[in-house]
């Protein structure tokens, strides 16, 4: 099959109310030379802009890309995109991955580009709705742009819509991506409504974003990006400087003059019941109802240009499972274990929901949380489960048991008794060792050992890594590892089997913006405002509200302690899974540093792994070949 750079786009609706704008199920089609006639055409164009975001937010290809391969994250033993973990080589899943995710950012583009250039002269009734529309389109078109910039680089940019076949693409400077994203934001604050639909863009997601982007071009500023001998951002002391004080300057007017408020309970930001509260400054919105989660888009790399075999890649780029626009929030099925492998209390059931474990935690990040004083650990991290299986499934005590390879004969009253109750501790993990003489086996050669006296499994810290921080494949499975659930889980399907949730994407919560502002201000010279900042979303996170004594657990006693690397420590502690970290990493010039330290899978990464692969489909794609050419090191 000749695959295309790009193609006339076909966008497919249905009819939109006010409230469910973002919930719709497209069926009816229209194309690009009709659907701008109308004010509910146009309306319809609008909502298909936000469409892209579902292929990202809360699912699988946003962490693989954002959070794999970093500090806090390896490879779970189901990861079906090792490359992304380990830098080794990108084969098959890969690839399949990065083309999904090129085809469906810059369709998304393209729906910008395309609302863009007909929604002035759409006959809507009313021009202020009109505006706001267009602001609207000015953000997602922004939020697309970082998107693209921040994978790939320096990579095709444009402004128009592409209704027709194009072969030939362009290398734009980083610098020129970022100097639009700031040109259609500040647009979009001119034109967007202060109070919106919940999802829709407003002027506090306008300066939570602006915030977000200067931060990021502040640091790439500081610390220069150059990859393999050439340097795609130089060093910039002045302009790094300005976009510090913008980034402090929007974060402060987002935190003082809009409702947001950190909430001081962690688990009343991530429980089900409370996906709607006010931390959340953006959310890509998701709904429980199946029509709204299965989409009947056909997703093609092309139709202009099938090949005349007009098999099943003609119409769909590779496996659909590798574009994720239908359906729900998928992390509740991909932070889990596979608990019911063990065979010890446990089945698949609602509540602990289906584990898919593609990604586990790298000791480094397991060690930065202060369980005793942070209460985003057991906030965050699932650590205990509860028998569910009726007694007689319960596994029963032996005549003996081994403690610290000595034989113990048990009292005769215990034997073939279950060792536990149906909702007792079944399977616990601990974050510290577990002194060897509560720890048993019936046999010196079993994997796992079980509490002495109270009979549930046992996996500590020293069972899941090694002395050096390194998994322990050799004992754990890592299908059995310590998974972040808790911040995604979802007891409300309907059934096991479903796959999506309810859950809306957390994009940006009011904490990142005190984070922002105390990095912000930490390099704008104001070390003690941004202890400041530090220490009120510490007061929040502490178990006690004790916020100085938690930022002291973490040796932050005053300003003169904060540096960037306690700055990225905390953002992993609060931002872990949403998708920002290895942007975070890359920015402060610590990727290769900080991967190669703490996670020991991802040694093979280099500089050149700071920006990822253009997929082959759009290398082979093009016809100016000697100018568009793969990114250097791949």
């Amino acid at each position: 099959m000749k695959k295309i750079l790009f193609f006339v786009i076909i966008v497919t609706f249905s009819s939109i109310s006010c409230t469910d704008y973002l919930e719709e199920d497209y069926v009816s089609g229209e194309n690009s030379a009709t659907i701008t006639k109308t004010e509910m055409g146009m309306e319809q164009l609008v909502a298909a802009s936000y469409i892209g975001l579902r292929v990202w937010y809360g699912k699988e290809n946003q962490w693989d890309l954002t959070e794999s391969g970093t500090d806090l994250y390896t490879r779970g033993l189901d990861n079906r995109s090792g490359g992304f973990c380990t830098y080794s080589g990108w084969v098959g899943e890969e690839q399949n991955r990065m083309a999904a995710m090129w085809y469906e950012l810059y369709a998304a583009l393209n729906t910008c580009n395309l609302a863009l250039r007909e929604i002035d002269a759409a006959p809507y009734e009313d021009p202020a709705l009109q505006l706001n529309r267009k602001g609207e389109l000015q953000f997602l078109r922004a939020h697309y742009l970082w998107l693209i910039v921040e994978n790939w680089g320096s990579v095709h940019f444009t402004l128009e819509p592409v209704e027709e076949a194009v072969h030939t693409a362009n290398r734009t400077s980083i610098e020129t991506f970022y100097n639009q994203i700031f040109i259609d934001l500040e647009a979009a604050l001119d034109n967007v409504p202060v109070d919106a639909e919940y999802g829709r863009i407003t002027e506090a997601v306008t300066k939570a974003f602006l915030a977000r982007t200067h931060l990021m071009w502040a640091s790439y500023n500081k610390t220069g990006l150059t990859i393999q001998g050439t340097e795609f951002v130089a060093v910039d002391a002045a302009t790094s400087q300005e976009h510090y004080e913008n980034a402090l300057e929007y974060a402060n007017d987002v935190i003082n003059n809009y409702s947001y408020s950190l909430v001081a309970d962690w688990k009343q930001i991530w429980g089900i019941d409370y996906i709607k509260n006010n931390e959340v400054v953006w959310a890509t919105i998701y709904s429980s109802h199946a029509d709204y989660t299965t989409s009947n888009l056909v997703d093609p790399w092309d139709l202009a240009e099938s090949d005349s075999d007009d098999d099943l890649e003609d119409l769909l780029y590779d496996n659909a499972y590798a574009i994720q626009r239908e359906g729900g929030h998928q992390g509740h099925l991909m932070w889990e274990i596979r608990y019911e492998n063990l065979s010890w209390g446990m089945v698949r059931d609602l509540e602990n929901g289906r584990g898919f474990q593609r990604w586990m935690p790298t000791k480094f990040f397991i060690d930065l949380y202060d369980e005793n004083v942070d209460q985003r650990f057991f906030g965050s991290f699932k650590n205990v489960w509860y028998a569910n299986l009726p007694e007689e499934n319960i596994p029963k005590w032996k005549p003996w048991m081994y403690v610290d390879g000595e034989k113990i004969d048990l009292p005769q009253e215990k034997w073939a008794k279950p060792m536990f109750q149906s909702g007792d501790t079944c399977i616990y993990f601990s974050k510290t060792p577990v002194p060897s003489n509560l720890k048993a086996k019936f046999d010196p050669n079993d994997l796992y050992s079980f509490h002495r006296e109270k009979g549930y499994i046992i996996i500590d810290i020293n069972d899941m890594y090694n002395a050096d921080g390194s998994p322990n494949d050799v004992g754990i499975n890592r299908q059995y590892y310590y998974p972040i659930t808790k911040k995604y889980e979802d007891s409300t399907r309907a059934e096991l089997a479903q796959a999506y949730s309810k859950r809306d994407a957390f994009v940006i919560r009011i904490s990142e913006l005190y984070l922002i502002a105390a990095e912000a201000a930490l390099e704008t010279g104001d070390a003690g405002t941004s202890y400041n900042y530090l220490l009120e979303l510490a007061n929040n996170r502490a178990i006690n509200g004790d916020g100085a004594a938690m930022l002291a657990g973490y040796n932050v006693n005053s300003s003169a302690d904060v540096d960037i690397d306690f700055l990225l420590d905390e953002r992993a502690r609060e931002l872990a899974t949403e998708g920002l970290r290895f942007w975070d990493l890359k920015r402060t010039g610590k990727l290769v540093e900080r991967v190669q330290k703490y996670n020991h899978d991802a040694n093979a990464i280099k500089d050149f792994h700071a920006l990822r692969f253009i997929p082959q489909e759009q290398l082979d794609a093009v016809r100016n070949i000697d100018e568009f050419i793969q990114n250097p090191g791949y």
